[in-house]
């Protein structure tokens, strides 16, 4: 595939490309381009005259826009859910979720945008301007920045270009390297539903390149990223130096507390399926499982039984339980941490091997405390289970809360008050009762405490976000 650069299908500058394969086979699916900074600075500059050119549209017409190519993608959920299932790993049900997940978020930011209406205030609170009527109004910030990890590319494509797009901006798109595909044939239809070319452009290549370019450029009004801590953190350097508007969404390490009054075969079935889900790959998963000590064994002979039957195999197969990581690097990476926390005392008993290169076993490790890396920062991104046991609710808080980040956390409890207590102690921006932490409404303020971002993703939220109140005084008219 080609990257999109004023409406154009491109190649790079350089005529570099970078190769995209299935990982549960290494068969080569496509090329894309591997662009440089010169190609980042001919999408900035179309991006600048873009932004006025949407901005100027009428609002019902980009909504009009944004709802006939959610139809589409609705329509093409299948081509969609394979190519992003070959190309990322996840399975293809987990595929054909995020697809659905797609449409629904342009459908939402669409509506939304048809009632992001201003205020009329009558100036007479005020002494001395009695006679003065002020009327507010939301206008774009201009050219947006959206730089997209790997694990949901298509799903956190629509969190950032549905809501610049429906907020009157232009955006500029840098996808991940490993799995672009299914983000530049979004664009495409999004072309085909009458996003004009220079309102929204892809950029392919890596990110020490293009994205470092990107969020330095001074044509940039805001950056939206969603990654590792440690390069946001680079990001936010980067648009401070140019007064740009920076939202991060970084890494997490989110616990789930399972209390002895809870429902233990509800929390082993939530913990399997958030942490199953992309295969491990998922910030707001619940990688450190807190379970109180009177029902620790019964938890963990559950979810060991329960996790004994997944299957790895081809993402593609509607059979397959557990994919492939998004690259042998990855996998490998989860494989040395694994071996990290068993070197600092804990113990494997389910999995803990890599498999084929690319694929991780089901893990489960157990003996984990408090003390060890993974019970803090340590993330791993891989379908990991850390165990951890607990006396009392108030040393899962503790445990819970010594961590840098806090994107999501969930509690299973029948006491109604003991849960109310807890998710207003645990510091994470998402608290679920009788719930696993994988959880994301399309109108929910997503985001994390501490370390895990700044800024809040969601259909009810991301338009203020990227858009700038205006303020209009008729002056003398009330007298």
């Amino acid at each position: 595939m080609k990257m999109l650069i004023k409406g154009e299908k491109r190649d790079a500058a350089s005529k570099k490309v970078i190769e995209v394969r299935n990982m549960s086979d290494m068969s080569l699916i496509d090329t894309v381009p591997e662009a440089n900074w010169q190609d980042a600075q001919e999408a900035l500059e179309a991006a600048v005259e873009g932004a006025k050119v949407w901005a100027s549209m009428p609002v019902h017409k980009r909504v009009d826009i944004l709802k006939r190519f959610a139809a589409q993608v609705r329509a093409n959920r299948e081509e969609l859910a394979r190519l992003l299932s070959a190309e990322n790993g996840k399975t293809i049900g987990n595929a054909r979720a995020e697809i659905d997940t797609v449409a629904g978020l342009f459908e939402g930011f669409a509506e939304e945008a048809s009632r992001l209406f201003g205020q009329t205030i009558p100036l007479e609170i005020q002494a001395g301007l009695e006679s003065d009527l002020m009327i507010t109004k939301r206008e774009p910030l201009g050219v947006i920045v959206g730089i997209i990890p790997f694990n949901f590319p298509a799903e956190l494509f629509a969190h950032k270009a549905g809501a610049a797009l429906a907020g009157g901006n232009a955006m500029i798109v840098k996808p991940p390297e490993d799995d672009p595909l299914t983000v530049i044939r979004l664009a495409e239809m999004l072309h085909e539903a009458g996003v004009p070319g220079h309102v929204l452009q892809v950029v392919t290549g890596y990110g020490e390149e293009v994205g470092a370019y990107l969020a330095n450029s001074p044509l940039v009004n805001a950056i939206s990223f969603t990654g590792s801590t440690e390069t946001g953190t680079s990001v936010y350097q980067s648009g401070a130096k140019n007064l740009a508007r920076v939202f991060l969404e970084l890494g997490a390490n989110d616990a789930l507390i399972v209390c002895e009054d809870g429902d233990v075969d509800a929390a082993v079935r939530h913990a399997i399926e958030g942490r199953l889900l992309a295969n491990g790959q998922v910030c707001c998963t619940n990688k450190r499982i807190l379970v109180q000590q009177t029902v620790f064994d019964s938890f963990k002979h559950k979810l060991v039984q329960e996790l004994a039957v997944k299957r790895l195999g081809n993402q593609l197969e509607e059979s397959t339980d557990v994919g492939p990581l998004i690259n042998e690097s990855a996998a490998i990476k989860v494989e040395q941490q694994i071996q990290h926390t068993v070197e600092q005392g804990a113990k494997i008993i389910l999995g803990g091997k890599r498999v084929n290169g690319t694929f991780i076993e089901p893990t489960v490790l157990d003996g984990v405390t408090r003390e060890m890396d993974v019970a803090k920062d340590l993330e791993i991104f891989g379908p990991v289970f850390a165990l951890l046991s607990f006396e009392q609710l108030d040393e899962a808080i503790a445990i819970t809360n010594q961590s840098n980040y806090g994107l999501n956390a969930g509690i299973f409890t029948s006491d109604i008050r003991k849960a109310f207590q807890a998710a207003n102690a645990i510091e994470t921006g998402i608290v679920s009762l009788n719930g696993g932490t994988c959880y994301r409404p399309y109108c929910s303020a997503f985001g994390g405490y501490k370390k895990s971002g700044i800024g809040r993703e969601g259909t009810a939220y991301t338009l203020e976000e990227v858009t700038q109140i205006k303020s209009i005084v008729f002056r003398g008219v009330m007298a």
